[in-house]
């Protein structure tokens, strides 16, 4: 079995030290999210940099009002998102075992193909839209994936589809034997909201040879 299923933020701090390829927190998406979301999707962004840990509060604040309007940023959902957004950063940070971390945050997904990260671990969540589309390895024909085939051929049987559902906390293990996952084709074809959380010291590797990978 490739996943984790954590019952809080510390739990998930464990996935680090297990053999699991995949590790999830559930969480159920709070009153008011759909609305400001869909008001936040009007205009496409994507915003990205380096949160601290020491000045992790006012980095992460200082990015996101890039593309907050106005009559959002005086909502109170919007103060609940930024600390929601700031205690999965912190939790990540402590998993990391770092002092800085890469983050993303956007509405444009664009990784069709199935892939596997290039980098130990990383973190999504999906605030708005349909999350991260994924498939357990036994259920995917790791042959055609290495080979370089389509989707169709990768895929055994599409009913073992999985998604990572809105708000769900998710920490994908990197490496050739990762889970294979994809920007799902609703979120190709619309918007949605991503954020994305990466140890700094690997993604600087990804930089140098390819475009980073938006789930």
């Amino acid at each position: 079995m490739s996943l984790f299923k954590a019952d809080n933020l510390e739990s998930l701090k464990e996935f680090k030290d297990t053999d699991y390829k995949l590790g999830i927190l559930e969480r159920e998406q709070p009153e008011g999210a759909g609305s400001f979301f869909q008001k936040l999707m009007k205009n496409d962004f994507g915003i990205e940099g380096t949160l601290s840990s020491i000045n992790l509060k006012e980095d992460l604040k200082n990015l996101v009002q890039e593309i907050i309007p106005n009559q959002l940023s005086s909502t109170e959902f919007y103060n609940y998102w930024l600390a929601d957004m700031e205690t999965v950063c912190r939790t990540f940070l402590l998993i990391e075992k770092t002092d800085t971390l890469c983050f993303w945050l956007g509405t444009k997904r664009e990784c069709r193909r199935y892939h596997v990260d290039n980098v130990p671990r990383r973190l999504l969540v999906t605030y708005a839209g349909q999350g991260t589309e994924w498939i357990q390895n036994q259920d995917a024909d790791r042959l055609a994936y290495e080979a370089g085939e389509p989707n169709e051929k990768i895929v055994r049987d599409k009913s073992k589809l999985h998604f990572i559902d809105k708000w769900n906390i998710a920490i994908f293990t990197g490496g050739s034997n990762g889970i294979l996952h994809r920007t799902p084709d609703s979120a190709l074809n619309g918007p949605s909201i991503l954020m994305k959380l990466d140890h700094p010291e690997y993604l600087n590797s990804v930089y140098s040879s390819e475009v980073l990978k938006l789930n």
